[in-house]
């Protein structure tokens, strides 16, 4: 399958290596809470504990050449990766607007917490980490 086509399936052989390599690196589970003060986790509206998902950070339609490339993908709870393609804070669901929605991912792929600054573009950032 060419990564053009944008879904994976069973039968992609280079998305079931992908997989394989980010299962052993996230151990199967949601990096999402690593990257979470004490306080943001106890305000955490939690959806679905159990579905996981291997999401893009940087998305199959919009970077293509991207589609196999482990470091741009990152095992989320299922709740979690909709709200994040969504444009939604992942703590609560409200809406957030396209740097706060990228200093996010910056933070789940970096696995740290930092306060959010409006004057760097973490779109930029997250490139350079992944790229």
């Amino acid at each position: 399958m060419m990564a053009a086509d944008y879904r994976r399936s069973s039968t992609d052989e280079e998305w079931q290596k992908v997989k394989k390599l980010v299962d052993q690196r996230d151990k199967r589970s949601c990096q999402f809470i690593k990257c979470l003060s004490a306080k943001e986790a106890h305000q955490l509206q939690n959806g679905s504990p159990t579905t996981l998902d291997r999401a893009h950070i940087f998305s199959a339609a919009n970077f293509p050449d991207l589609v196999y490339n482990p470091k741009n993908v990152i095992t989320l709870k299922r709740f979690i990766h909709m709200r994040m393609d969504n444009y939604q804070s992942p703590i609560n669901g409200d809406p957030i607007e396209l740097n706060e929605h990228w200093y996010w991912w910056y933070r789940i792929f970096n696995k740290t917490i930092c306060e959010y600054k409006p004057e760097l573009d973490y779109e930029v950032l997250l490139k350079s980490g992944i790229i």
